[in-house]
């Protein structure tokens, strides 16, 4: 388990891809956020892929003051992140299971967000 820290936010959509084996709540449909994950351990920031469902997200961006806007079937930022809501966004500590590699993206999956 990895201790993950989401810095940006690129767009959020449904994951179609019901083949994917996930291990918290399978039962329940899952969101895919496409952004920049801060990964704890090695203090890198990079692009990534982190699935996790909309309790999970909803955790993540309460009380941030982000918007976000539905454009085919993404949600988009309405505006970039402020210096003070990455700093928020990025306080909210997920562990999450890594679950491989699409290219050269690292995918997870969220189990816990505090």
């Amino acid at each position: 388990m990895a201790e993950i820290h989401i810095t940006d936010i690129e767009y959020i959509e449904i994951n179609s891809q019901s083949d994917l084996d996930f291990k918290y709540k399978p039962e329940v449909p899952k969101l895919k956020l496409v952004g920049t994950i801060l990964l704890s351990e090695s203090e890198e920031e990079e692009e990534g892929v982190l699935f996790l469902t909309q309790k999970q997200l909803n955790q993540v961006l309460a009380g941030k003051d982000v918007d976000l806007k539905l454009q085919d079937d993404r949600w988009l930022l309405g505006k970039p992140l402020t210096k003070e809501q990455i700093k928020k966004v990025g306080l909210v500590d997920v562990d999450a299971e890594y679950m491989g590699t699409a290219g050269d993206i690292k995918c997870f999956e969220a189990v816990k967000v505090s």
